[in-house]
């Protein structure tokens, strides 16, 4: 048993005791008993109440962690992207308006899903063949960048061509040979120059049909651009790169260095927070980097993870401004650690998202 605050009560809590509140809606006093476990509705209604917080079964409330999008649109928007992949290599047919438009309407939903959310969490998918980590990163990436774009205050039309550039983005690389892809070791000078067209590739292919924009053309091809004009293909600096650019640059490398490959382990998304937070002005956008870690929560709610005291614990709740310290709940004990607000627990991180969190199951804390 734990007590927790209104403010982190989460639909699937079992009380550990009964309720006594003055139900402000219905003018009346109320009570939730012991074993309950709470929905929404009486969430929002402790909190219009006086009570500062119940007490929580631990060992029989349950959380899911939470997802995105559902999977219908992901299987629709797999099939989209490789159906346009497959005639992108096809040298005589090429991507047709029917291909695009395909596209199109899955940006539309995922914007719609996304929007009707109050909280958005991206899941990492554990991604291990070069055909599958192809299509579902251009997935995963468009998540995150409608995402950013929602939290920056981008209009439908806007997130429409962002989606798109975000769908589209990575399919220059099929047509590059997979054996470079998939390379273990350090790329050749060569190798790698051969990489850098991907984007060119692609932005070309789909300019010359008009079948894009010049928005999501430059969000195409600029997404490896850096802020200091390291980047590549053109070596633009800060506002020259594209608004499109800028997002899916954080999306990209968010979801490269979190998935599995065959010549690389995923890294900790918290290392990868880290590490985009640290490349701020040399590599990313401020303002872009803030909106994407106020919607892309590395260590999402109902996740189980590795705390450096060697404890295991749930995720509870995250804090959009501290998105590497949320609330937890440990494993087999009746106490929460909140690593943003509490002091004792600021020599407290979280090391490791844990393996069970891939398949995305019921929790029993």
């Amino acid at each position: 048993m734990v007590f927790v605050r209104n403010d982190d009560l989460l639909p699937g809590m079992c009380l550990a005791r009964d309720i006594h509140y003055f139900d402000n809606a219905s003018r009346s006093s109320a009570v939730l008993k012991a074993g309950q476990k709470l929905t929404d509705v009486q969430i929002t209604q402790l909190n219009g109440s006086k009570i500062d917080g119940a007490y929580i079964d631990t060992v029989r409330s349950e959380v899911r962690v939470i997802s995105s999008i559902n999977q219908e649109i992901r299987d629709e928007a797999i099939s989209n992207i490789q159906s346009l992949a497959d005639n992108f290599i096809d040298g005589g047919k090429g991507v047709q308006q029917s291909d695009i438009d395909a596209i199109g309407e899955t940006a539309q939903q995922l914007i719609d899903g996304l929007s009707s959310q109050k909280d958005i969490l991206i899941n990492i998918a554990d991604i291990k063949m070069y055909d599958d980590y192809t299509y579902h990163h251009s997935l995963s990436v468009a998540i995150m960048s409608i995402a950013i774009g929602i939290e920056l205050g981008f209009p439908t039309a806007m997130l429409n061509e962002l989606g798109l550039a975000g769908l589209l983005h990575d399919i220059g690389k099929v047509a590059i040979p997979i054996e470079i892809i998939n390379k273990p070791g350090r790329l050749t000078d060569e190798e790698f120059e051969v990489v850098k067209l991907h984007p060119v590739q692609a932005a070309a292919h789909l300019k010359e049909r008009n079948l894009v924009n010049e928005n999501i053309y430059r969000g195409i091809v600029g997404h490896h651009e850096k802020m200091n004009g390291t980047g590549y293909p053109n070596h633009l600096k800060g506002n020259e790169i594209h608004p499109y650019a800028k997002i899916i640059a954080v999306a990209d490398v968010y979801d490269a260095l979190t998935s599995n490959r065959p010549y690389r382990n995923p890294s900790p998304p918290n290392e990868v927070i880290e590490l985009i937070m640290g490349s701020v002005d040399t590599h990313f956008d401020e303002r872009i980097v803030n909106a994407f870690l106020r919607k892309v929560a590395p260590f999402p709610t109902g996740s189980k993870v590795k705390l450096s005291n060697g404890e295991e614990a749930y995720v509870m709740k995250n804090y959009p401004d501290q998105p590497l310290r949320p609330l937890v709940a440990v494993v087999g004990a009746d106490r929460t650690y909140d690593l943003s607000w509490d002091l004792n627990c600021l020599n407290i991180v979280i090391t490791e998202l844990l393996e069970e969190n891939k398949h995305q199951k019921l929790i029993n804390m």
